[in-house]
Parts: C-alpha cells; sequence; structure tokens
C-alpha cells in the first residue's frame, strides 16, 4: 500500500490586515473632514463677500454754443393803456435789435405783458406801469457782450447775465459717464488687489450730472484751443458727472 501524502493549507488571513483596513478608514474620514472644511470656507466666503462702494468723477471741456439772454422792458405812463402802447413799442425795437445781430427769429420769445398801477412798485409814484420780457438764444457768444450794450442802449430797463449753454447735452453727458465709471473702475480694481479679491459684481449704481448750462467760462487750454476754434473763441465749461458704484467683492 502506497504512503498518502497531504499538505496543509493555511486559509489565515494575514497579520496586520486590520491595522491597514484602520488606516485605510482614517485616511477616508480625514479627506472627507477636510473635504467639509474646504466647503464651509467656501460658503463663508460666497455668502459673506466684501461690499465696497466707490465714486467715480468725469469732466468734459466744451465750448459754449449758445447764450440766453433775457431782456425785461418797462414802461411808465398816465394811463394803462398808454404805457401797454409805449412798451409794445420799445420791445419791438429791441426785436429789431436782435434781428440785426444775426439772431433767427425763432430763437426770440416774447412774455405777455403785464400793466399795473406804479403806486404798487414804488410809494406815491402816480400812472400806470407795463413790462414785459424779450429772451433771445444767440449762436454769437463772444460779442454776447457788445449785444447787452446795444439792448440798454435801445431803451432795455434790465438785462439778466446771459446764460450759456452746449448742444448736444446726451453725447457730452455720455461721454463723462464713461469717464466717471473708468475711474470707478480703476478704484475698485487697487481696493481688490489690495484684499486679494478676484471676483466682483456692480450691485448698484447711482449717477450725478452737473449743469450744462453756466454764466462763466474760462479760457480753453492751447491744445483745446487748437483742435476746437469755437472753444479758442468762445471760452468753455465743464460738464461734470460723478457716479457712486456699489460692488460685491470675494
Amino acid at each position: 500500500m502506497e504512503p498518502a501524502f497531504t499538505q496543509k493549507v493555511d486559509n489565515s488571513e494575514p497579520q496586520g490586515g486590520g491595522c491597514c483596513l484602520c488606516r485605510m478608514t482614517w485616511k477616508r474620514f480625514f479627506a472627507l473632514l477636510g473635504l467639509v472644511f474646504s466647503v464651509l470656507i467656501l460658503w463663508q466666503i460666497v455668502s459673506s463677500p466684501m461690499v465696497v462702494t466707490v465714486t467715480g468723477t468725469g469732466e468734459v471741456a466744451v465750448p459754449a454754443t449758445n447764450a440766453t439772454v433775457t431782456t425785461t422792458v418797462s414802461v411808465n405812463s398816465d394811463t394803462a393803456q398808454n404805457a401797454i402802447g409805449a412798451v409794445t413799442t420799445r420791445s419791438q425795437i429791441i426785436i429789431d435789435l436782435l434781428k440785426k445781430s444775426g439772431i433767427p427769429e425763432e430763437n426770440i420769445s416774447q412774455s405777455q405783458i403785464t400793466s399795473y398801477p406804479a403806486g404798487l412798485v414804488t410809494t406815491g409814484a402816480t400812472g400806470y406801469q407795463a413790462s414785459l420780457q424779450v429772451v433771445a438764444k444767440t449762436p454769437h457768444v463772444s460779442t454776447v457782450g457788445d449785444l447787452v450794450a446795444n439792448l440798454y442802449a435801445s431803451g432795455a430797463t434790465l438785462v439778466q447775465q446771459p446764460v450759456l449753454s452746449v448742444e448736444n447735452q446726451k453725447d457730452l453727458e455720455t461721454k463723462a459717464t464713461d469717464e466717471a465709471l473708468k475711474d470707478a473702475k480703476s478704484q475698485i480694481g487697487k481696493i481688490a488687489l489690495k484684499n486679494m479679491k478676484l471676483l466682483r459684481k456692480v450691485v448698484s449704481l447711482y449717477e450725478q450730472t452737473s449743469a450744462n448750462t453756466s454764466t462763466t467760462t474760462s479760457k480753453a487750454d492751447t491744445v483745446t484751443g487748437a483742435q476746437n476754434q469755437l472753444a479758442a473763441q468762445n471760452g468753455v465749461f465743464k460738464i461734470t458727472k460723478a457716479v457712486s458704484v456699489s460692488y460685491k467683492l470675494w
């Protein structure tokens, strides 16, 4: 009878297997914990942005293209009818002068005549006073001083200070706004860089514009005067635009 051979097979798990599994579990735990902290930090950043408000300004120097002159004509007389007739005649002389100075008729307007007892204006005065206003818009800004002098010589009672204005107001305001926004973006860019904020979003914007009229002008600088004959002749005034912009930074 031939001898039988047997071989013992060891099916036991290698030593240390439990510890390896334990180590893998701890790695996953710490990885998950780190992910949770990262999400919390990211949520905190997203939900609590830095809010900054900056004010940008933009200016456009423009030549005055028109001057509006308001002339008051006033006449005293013994009766209301005579006062009205006299003020009508004198106002027509004023209007004829304005036309001769090169002002188109459509740019000349006249108010209604008002008549009242002279005693209401000056204590003790007798008779009646009649008055009206003639308003003219002239493109001859550089000679408006001479026009005012001629109006007084033609019988004007009072000539108010001419008001200078500019055409194409919307285009000029748009240009000034662009300059103001560019200034605001420059400011917020510096603030974001200083605070290491890479993302930004505009949340509000408020605009404010200066008047597009003036009673004074300044002499145009050399470059502006050389490029624009009207600016060199009539002088310039500034239209200013200010924008207040609020940003959220992340």
